[in-house]
């Protein structure tokens, strides 16, 4: 198993993640909207770790995002993290809900 040396978030990840965290906030607290960003976030990071085992996707949804992309689906069952990895790095293409797959 290859373990990356760092995870890479596009601009668009990080604009996605300061979007749901002032949604939460918007709908509950600052403190929820942290807690869930940083166990999002958190969980994200694991793909150095983890992206070598996960596949490549074979959904067009996914891979318009990139060539050679993978999906994570967070443990909530509600997000599809799309990355793909070069070298020893893993890059973070885009955060979408997961109702949004249509393949």
């Amino acid at each position: 198993m290859k373990i990356y040396k760092e995870v890479v978030f596009s601009k668009d990840v990080l604009g996605d993640i300061v979007a749901l965290g002032n949604f939460i906030s918007s709908q509950n607290t600052q403190e929820a909207a942290n807690k869930y960003i940083d166990a999002l976030e958190a969980e994200i990071s694991a793909l150095i770790f983890l992206a070598d085992v996960i596949q490549k996707s074979q959904l067009q949804t996914i891979r318009r995002y990139h060539p050679d992309a993978k999906r994570m689906i967070t443990r909530n069952r509600k997000w599809n993290v799309i990355f793909h990895t070069e070298g020893s790095k893993v890059f973070v293409d885009k955060l979408i809900p997961c109702k949004m797959i249509k393949d």
